[in-house]
Formats: C-alpha cells, sequence, structure tokens
C-alpha cells in the first residue's frame, strides 16, 4: 500500500447510515450552531491529542529506525565501489527526506481538524514523492533496515487513515458549521438590507401620495381662479392684446407697401452701412422695423428727403398700436393660474422621479428576496448532508 493510498480510502468512503433526522426550526439555528460548535471543539481537542500522541511516538520510533539504517555498514558489501558510492547517497537523501517528514509532522498546526487531515496528507503526499527514488536506490544494498522504515510509515498511514475515516461525520459536520455559520451571516445582512429597502420605498410611496395630493390641490385652485373675475379679465385683456399684435403687424406692412425702396437704394448705394440696413428691412421688414421701433428706416427716408404725410400717418399709427399693447400689458395682471400650471408640471416630473426611484427599490427588493430564498435553500441542502431538517 502506498503511503497515500490511505486519502482515496477516506475521500471514497460512503457509508449510508440509516439516522433519524433532527428537526430544526430556523430561528434556532443560531443556539444550534453555538452548542454544535462547543460539542464538536471537544471532540475535535480529544482528536487532535490522540493524533498528536500517535505522531510523537511514531516520529520517535522513526528516528530510532532511521539511526539503524545510518549505521549499516555498506563498505563491507561485496560489490562494486560505484554501487556502494551510489547506495551511500541515496541513504543519505533518504535519511534527510525521513528528517524533512518528521519536522513537518511534528509543527502541524492544530487549527480545524479538516485542514489539520489535508496538511497530514499534503506530508505523507510530499515524501512520498521526495523519497520514493532514494528508497529504492537503498534497498540495492540496505534491504531489511530500509524496508522497515518504510512498514512502519505505512502502518502509521493506516491509523492515520482509521482515526479519519471513523471522525469523518465530525469533519463534516463542522465543514458544514462553518458554511452555515457563513450563509446565516449573509441571510442576516440581506434581511438588514431588505428591511432598509422596504423604508426607503415606504417613504418615496407617501412622498409619490403627497405630490399626487399637492397637484390636486394646485388643480382645484386653479378651478376656482378660472372661475373669478379677475381671471376673465385677465384673459380680455389677452384678446385686446393678440388683436392690437395683428393690427401692429397689418400697420407695419402697409408701411412697407408705401415705400420707395428703389429710390432708397439709389440714394445711398455708395454707402455700405445704408445699404445693409435698407437691405435688412426689405428681406423681413416686420422684424427689422420692430427691432427699434422703425428708427433705423425712418432716418434713412429723412436723409434722403422720401418721407410724407402717408408715411408719417403710418408711422404714427403704429407708434399709437405699439404704445396701446404696452399700456395693456402693464394693466394686466399676474396669471396665478398659468403660475400654478407651471408648479404641476414641476410636480409631474417630481412624481415621476420619484416613481423610478420607487421601481428601481422594487426591483432590487424582489432581488433580495430571491437571494434570502436561494440562500434558505442552500442551508437546507447543508443541514440535510448532516442528518437535520431545517424547518422553515
Amino acid at each position: 500500500m502506498k503511503l497515500f493510498d490511505f486519502l482515496k480510502k477516506i475521500i471514497g468512503s460512503n457509508k449510508i447510515e440509516e439516522i433519524k433526522k433532527e428537526q430544526l426550526d430556523f430561528y434556532k439555528i443560531k443556539n444550534w450552531i453555538e452548542s454544535k460548535t462547543k460539542q464538536n471543539e471537544i471532540k475535535e481537542k480529544e482528536i487532535f491529542d490522540l493524533i498528536n500522541n500517535k505522531i510523537s511516538e511514531f516520529c520517535d520510533e522513526l528516528k530510532e529506525k532511521t539511526e539503524i539504517l545510518k549505521n549499516v555498514d555498506v563498505e563491507s558489501k561485496k560489490v562494486e565501489e560505484k554501487i556502494k558510492v551510489l547506495v551511500n547517497e541515496s541513504r543519505k537523501k533518504y535519511i534527510e527526506s525521513i528528517e524533512i517528514f518528521i519536522d513537518k509532522l511534528k509543527n502541524l498546526e492544530n487549527k480545524e481538524l479538516g485542514e489539520f487531515f489535508n496538511k497530514i496528507s499534503l506530508v505523507f503526499s510530499n515524501f512520498d514523492k521526495n523519497s520514493h527514488m532514494n528508497y529504492e536506490k537503498t534497498t540495492v544494498l540496505i534491504g531489511k533496515e530500509t524496508a522497515d522504515i518504510r512498514e512502519k510509515v505505512n502502518i502509521f498511514s493506516k491509523e492515520i487513515a482509521k482515526v479519519f475515516d471513523e471522525n469523518k461525520n465530525l469533519i463534516d459536520s463542522s465543514k458544514s458549521i462553518f458554511f452555515i455559520k457563513s450563509k446565516l451571516a449573509q441571510i442576516t445582512q440581506t434581511e438588514k438590507i431588505t428591511k432598509e429597502v422596504g423604508e426607503t420605498k415606504a417613504l418615496l410611496n407617501k412622498k409619490i401620495i403627497n405630490k399626487k395630493q399637492e397637484n390636486e390641490n394646485f388643480l382645484e385652485k386653479i378651478k376656482k381662479i378660472k372661475k373669478s373675475s379677475d381671471y376673465l379679465e385677465h384673459l380680455k385683456k389677452q384678446e385686446k392684446i393678440k388683436f392690437l399684435n395683428e393690427e401692429l403687424k397689418k400697420e407695419i406692412f402697409d408701411l412697407k407697401q408705401v415705400l420707395d425702396f428703389k429710390a432708397l437704394a439709389n440714394f445711398f448705394h455708395i454707402n455700405q452701412e445704408q445699404m445693409d440696413i435698407l437691405k435688412a428691412h426689405k428681406e423681413d421688414f416686420q422684424t427689422n422695423f420692430q427691432k427699434d421701433n422703425g428708427t433705423g428706416i425712418l432716418s434713412l427716408l429723412d436723409e434722403a428727403n422720401l418721407n410724407n404725410k402717408v408715411i408719417l400717418e403710418k408711422t404714427k399709427q403704429i407708434k399709437f398700436k405699439t404704445n396701446e399693447i404696452a399700456k395693456n400689458k402693464q394693466e394686466i395682471k399676474k396669471n396665478e393660474a398659468q403660475e400654478l400650471s407651471c408648479e404641476i408640471k414641476k410636480i409631474i416630473l417630481e412624481i415621476e422621479d420619484l416613481n423610478i426611484k420607487k421601481n428601481k427599490e422594487e426591483k432590487r427588493y424582489e432581488k433580495l428576496e430571491a437571494n434570502k430564498e436561494n440562500s434558505i435553500d442552500l442551508l437546507k441542502q447543508e443541514f440535510n448532508k448532516i442528518n437535520v431538517e431545517l424547518m422553515s
């Protein structure tokens, strides 16, 4: 049996025992973990003590056999000198491997039983790998003493394999408890975050309800305002201003029709600045006239002596209409309904923003709940491995 074969024996072990399952309520998991952890720690300490005692005895016996191996007289063997040199060198290296093996075994840390098992496995594996070639070469001239060491290591490996095999359930239990503690902490954290998300959702929902109520209040105010005499007067003023604006546009258009742009162009054709003013008015008279209330084009008419009674009368009418519009605008009262409508638009945008945030939190909440359910399922599966039925 190779030194590392005992690992396969333990890993491959799959004993089926009919054991009645323990039932455990979810809210009792924490207490169960504490109790089980204490029980396992006591059992693990016993096993650690047992294994460490075995290691100590084994290492002492192995040292004795190593001393015997060291003292074997190779020189007295009737073989070629080069074979003696090869065996002596191999024996030296084999003994070095044994010393490293002993040192590694004695300095293993006693932390967690499963990890302890893995470390012992690694020590045996490395020794088997590193010493095999020198073992074979040493046996060429030193058979019995070398075989005694191999036999002692094999016996010890079987003893360790037996200890771990007998306590495999404890190792599995400790691994499961570690997983359960980790998963339970994850569930607790998820529940905490879920609660915070739920509170955020409730707060957002409250804000949405308040904003909708605020919107309803504004709509009610607008209804009342639209029934008031001030609002009706406001509408009349707006209509009048609209009418005067149309009249003003017509007066300005009529003024354009009586202007002699050709005569003006002939008079100012050598002056680029005046020609630019003239060109702009010819292309868009309405806009350019209202920019400066006709000052630019009228000054050109005066300079070219092309002003007349018709133009002056049209200009007078335009000025009168402009003043009327300004007067009516000054008299018009503040449109409270319009201001409230602007507030309503702002509130609608705020409600949309709140709904987006609320939907985001709802999705987050659903994801957290799904993660929690998945974690609980994994917990149940892990408990099932150690014959515990978790009750929701």
